[in-house]
């Protein structure tokens, strides 16, 4: 149980680190308007599955503890969350595996067609089955290691070559980028948090980020003569194609608001700026050596061997000693 605690103690403190660390990505990306790429995304999953501790701490002190009853309860609940949340997922996974199986291959042949050439152009490797089905979207990823195209039929048959070349282009720089695998390993990360509110919001926004750096690499794939004002021209012909047809255009094609939608159709028109990419570099790398740096000062106020050890003098013989000069006893 000593194990379970440490491990408990641990993922507590690499939740809190977290927080702060989504609490900044936040304020960079919402307030000071910063394109955060996706390296730096991922260093926000490694926050809240790593942790950065200076050398020679303990997350549990080998010392007796009075709350130590209390804190082996808490320790089997986040145990036994952690298990249910991912339990839910391996049958979520299971279940939609299963949905996908026994939707058809795509009978289109001009969704077909693009798909396969989009494919080609991209130089994937392997070629995706594109299936059809009812989805939420009109076009998504399904699958982890063996990832489908799954397009509904009705919306798709209305864009045009150009339009679909360009949704191709997108869905299948997602299986190029591994976008899809790492979603899911940042699932796996919010299970172990299950209880900080901030690691829900992280994953949302990781997505987000997917999105946008599947925009800047889908545009450097495209085809000759489709522009990146065509891509955003098929991007928003999407969305309203999947408004009028009653879905919601989600992670794939799709934003989480119209304010959102916004800045990522003017930063898919403007193009890219060096300087303010660099500039965006330095201070989202910044921003991680300081969340590194607060790390391991933190663990070493907070963890064992405490602050008071450093004096000489141990914790309780100090706090005996004070005790006594105030009741005037030697």
């Amino acid at each position: 149980m000593q194990i379970i605690a440490e491990i408990f103690y641990l993922q507590v403190y690499i939740s809190v680190i977290g927080a702060l660390f989504t609490a900044a990505t936040l304020f960079a990306s919402r307030v000071l308007r910063l394109t955060v790429p996706l390296w730096f995304a991922l260093c926000g999953l490694a926050v809240y599955v790593l942790p950065f501790l200076a050398p020679d701490v303990q997350p549990v002190s080998p010392e007796g503890q009075l709350w130590a009853d209390g804190f082996y309860l808490a320790a089997g609940v986040w145990g036994a969350g952690c298990l249910i949340f991912l339990l839910l997922g391996c049958v979520r996974l299971a279940l939609a595996g299963r949905a996908l199986q026994r939707s058809p291959l795509c009978g289109n042949e001009r969704l077909a067609e693009v798909c396969r050439r989009t494919a080609m152009e991209l130089g994937l490797r392997r070629m995706p089955v594109l299936r059809e089905g009812r989805t939420k979207q009109p076009v998504c990823i399904a699958g982890i290691f063996h990832l489908t195209v799954l397009v509904n039929a009705s919306i798709m048959e209305q864009l045009d070559d150009r339009e679909l070349t360009v949704v191709f282009c997108h869905e299948l720089t997602h299986i190029q980028r591994r976008h899809v695998l790492l979603e899911r390993i940042f699932d796996a990360a919010c299970a172990l948090n299950w209880f900080n509110p901030f690691v829900w919001i992280a994953r949302r926004e990781f997505s987000l980020y997917c999105e946008m750096d599947c925009d800047v690499r889908a545009i450097k794939n495209l085809p000759g003569g489709i522009t990146r004002m065509d891509y955003a021209r098929a991007v928003i012909r999407l969305l309203e194609l999947a408004a009028v047809g009653g879905f919601r255009s989600g992670q794939e094609m799709g934003a989480l608001s119209f304010l959102l939608t916004k800045r990522r159709i003017l930063r898919i028109t403007a193009g890219p700026s060096l300087l303010r990419e660099r500039l965006a570099a330095a201070v989202l790398t910044a921003l991680i050596l300081l969340t590194i740096g607060f790390s391991w000062w933190f663990s070493r106020q907070h963890f064992y061997p405490y602050p008071a050890y450093g004096t000489g003098l141990e914790y309780g013989l100090e706090c005996g000693l004070e005790y006594g000069l105030e009741e005037g006893r030697p």
